[in-house]
């Protein structure tokens, strides 16, 4: 079936499909190479097609329950020319009128419909699944997957490059779209080739691609595909899987080179940038040096919240000329917690930097860009306190213990309002930064506590200090625990950076870049209860950054005051004294 159509996704696709772009079916899917052995048709199917009648049209639900892990049998010959990529049906076609080649054709016809894909590869509103009670997606992801599906149509055989920047706020389903984009980009036209990555690997991981998986096992052809924790890629053809898949690629400056090959001349090609306003502008223009192919279909879309005023994606935001750019507000978005967004406006202000990037989707006004603002920071070293306002406090010792290579460990030791200095060390074994701990305390006199990171370099630190006499007493920190506040943080550290945060707004830090340039390093965002969840160093460091030593060691000093302390009194019990008599 070629030819025009009416605009309705349900009868294929909207006018002729250009001559010669290669779409998925089942002459392009290979699947002339290894098909299914078509089994026994039922009764009915079997009297209709002896009376010539048309193949029963299967339903969503039988759809689904389809198994191409079937008999492989040797190919017919007629299957191996080379035909146009086209409806017509064939007398030789193995799979007329079964399942696979009603879902292969189904597949077929959403090449140029994005947003009739979404409303039908999920089960939407089906009881007992995940998607009970919704009926479809979000409107600002339906006027951008019909904006996509336009431009394919207008490019025709000629192809089109669609390039899309999303500014939002948090939580509007951006991933959701993410996952859709990659199985409608893989499922309708062959040989697609594809990269996804995002701001930091930990995100890719465990968000981006976690999303992923979660929609794959709803999609209604997920048989023909195969789902790894890297890569998705076509099933059952071990001869195109290195040709007809989507990586997820951590970036870096050291690699840029696994986005310099993504040609695929004649085919499609998608790139997505998840949070995107923290990767390196070295990765946009090694991307954009890639996506040259003629004739050839090229997405490139861009997601994230607006966090910083500079780079790329702030930049294509601002003064794109190429793309499509669009805010969206996470109060439009019908699954967002009101409740909480209406807190932040309430306790940051309508028009603070934080509502706006966290919620409205704009762009600060300048200087914001991490969880800890340079303006605080910068003022936190210029304050000088008096000694009345932090001398009646206890002093507090941390520790952020580092073995070998460019990290150090650093000691800090706070009073009240006051950072009165830092120590870094560099090559300190366990029992050395030991020694070196009970040299400062017996120099700076009363010591309330020492909290110290107790895991991974910090086991040796731990075991030196509890072998010592005349310590106070001691904090052994597991950053991951969860948080006090498990309400608003996601774990201990998170909500230590918090408590530093507040300590700067008055308190005073030693004057040094250092530290300074390490407290506003670090990113953050929120998981799927909308707890603050700060960068980690492992992310910082592959990203380019430098671990934040320094920053750490002063916001593990707030961890005594999240603990829960009780003061007990013992009760000793009295003892009835014994009369001992000496006898011979």
């Amino acid at each position: 079936m070629t030819g025009p159509g009416p605009n309705n996704h349900k009868q294929g696709w909207h006018g002729p499909r250009p001559e010669g772009f290669r779409t998925l079916n089942r002459w392009s899917a290979g699947l002339w190479k290894k098909h299914i052995e078509p089994g026994p048709a039922p009764d009915e199917m079997r009297l209709l097609a002896m009376r010539g009648a048309e193949p029963v049209r299967m339903n969503r639900g039988n759809l689904r329950n389809i198994n191409v892990a079937g008999t492989i049998k040797p190919p017919d010959p007629l299957l191996t020319i080379e035909v146009p990529v086209d409806q017509t049906r064939r007398s030789s076609d193995p799979y007329a009128g079964s399942q696979v080649g009603e879902l292969l054709d189904k597949l077929a016809s959403y090449h140029d419909d994005f947003a009739g894909f979404v409303r039908w590869a999920f089960p939407w509103g089906e009881p007992g699944t995940m998607l009970e009670g919704m009926t479809g997606p979000e409107q600002w992801q339906l006027e951008q997957q019909e904006r996509i599906s336009k431009a394919i149509r207008e490019g025709g055989a000629e192809g089109c490059v669609i390039e899309e920047d999303v500014a939002s706020g948090h939580g509007i389903g951006k991933s959701a779209e993410v996952s859709w984009a990659i199985l409608w980009a893989i499922s309708t036209s062959a040989d697609t080739r594809g990269v996804v990555t995002a701001n930091t690997d930990t995100q890719l991981r465990t968000k981006t691609w976690a999303e992923l998986g979660k929609w794959y096992q709803l999609f209604i052809a997920k048989q023909l595909f195969t789902l790894t924790a890297t890569a998705i890629f076509i099933a059952g053809d071990p001869d195109r899987q290195k040709t007809w898949r989507i990586d997820q690629i951590p970036w870096s400056k050291e690699r840029s080179e696994a986005f310099a090959g993504l040609h695929n001349q004649g085919k499609r090609i998608i790139v997505i940038f998840d949070e995107a306003s923290a990767i390196d502008d070295l990765i946009w223009d090694v991307t954009e040096g890639a996506l040259t192919d003629a004739k050839t279909q090229i997405l490139w879309l861009r997601y994230g919240n607006p966090t910083k005023t500079s780079g790329r994606f702030f930049k294509n935001c601002t003064q794109g000329k190429r793309n499509t750019y669009v805010r969206v507000d996470s109060r439009t978005v019908s699954f967002t917690n009101k409740a909480q967004i209406a807190a932040w406006v309430e306790e940051y202000g309508e028009d603070s930097d934080f509502v706006r990037v966290r919620v409205k989707g704009e762009f600060p006004r300048a200087g914001y860009a991490n969880f800890i603002s340079p303006e605080l920071v910068g003022q936190a070293r210029r304050r000088r306190l008096p000694p009345p306002m932090y001398q009646a406090h206890p002093k507090i010792l941390a520790v952020d213990p580092a073995r070998f290579g460019d990290d150090f460990s650093v000691i800090t030791l706070r009073q009240g309002l006051k950072v009165h200095f830092q120590v870094a060390l560099s090559g300190f074994d366990g029992v050395d930064l030991a020694s070196r701990i009970f040299e400062i305390v017996r120099k700076e006199g009363p010591i309330s506590c020492i909290a110290y990171d107790a895991i991974g370099n910090g086991a040796d630190l731990d075991s030196a200090l509890r072998r010592m006499q005349g310590l106070p007493a001691l904090i052994p920190v597991t950053w991951g625990v969860p948080a006090k506040d498990d309400k608003q943080y996601f774990n201990q550290r998170s909500e230590c950076w918090g408590k530093m945060r507040d300590f700067l707004e008055n308190g005073q830090i030693p004057d040094d870049d250092g530290l300074a340039e390490e407290l506003i390093s670090l990113d953050y965002g929120y998981d799927a209860k909308f707890r603050i969840q700060l960068q980690s160093k492992k992310d910082l460091k592959k990203a380019g950054g430098k671990s934040p030593d320094k920053a750490d060691s002063l916001a593990l000093t707030f961890v005594p005051d999240l603990i829960d302390r009780k003061v007990t009194i013992a009760r000793v019990k009295p003892v009835q004294r014994r009369t001992v008599v000496w006898t011979r």
